[in-house]
């Protein structure tokens, strides 16, 4: 059931700020510290931070009725969501402090939640 909850919450954040970035890509960049020059910078703003991270949200959430989905799901949360919260790490000892902003600081916490449990959960669904 834990597993199950986590798929729709983690999942609905990531479908709810996808549409964000699909609807105002300019306030989303600006919260991030990231702006697009031109009209193609904000189609990679949309694909990017919409297009993509709507797909992973409903990934997840797709897992609720699949297993196999979740295991996709959970897989992609770990490794994707993993790398992200471990790169945003990583570079902030080559940017230096204030390298991350308060908004992308939020996001490393919650990455790093989502890595934490989607590990447990994957290695419990690995074991079954």
């Amino acid at each position: 059931m834990a597993q199950k909850i986590y798929l729709v919450v983690v999942g609905g954040i990531f479908v709810a700020s996808a549409l964000f970035a699909l609807i105002d890509p300019h306030t989303l960049g600006a919260a991030m510290g990231i702006a697009a020059a031109d009209p193609s910078g904000v189609t990679e703003i949309r694909a990017t931070y919409g297009g993509l991270v709507a797909g992973i949200g409903l990934l997840l959430i797709s897992g609720v009725w699949s297993r196999r989905l979740a295991l996709a799901g959970l897989a992609c949360a770990v490794f994707g969501v993993g790398a992200l919260a471990l790169t945003r790490l990583v570079v902030e000892v080559f940017d230096g402090n204030p390298g991350i902003s308060a908004n992308q600081g939020l996001a490393t916490i919650f990455e790093l939640v989502v890595l934490a449990l989607g590990v447990f959960f994957l290695r419990r669904m690995l074991r079954e």
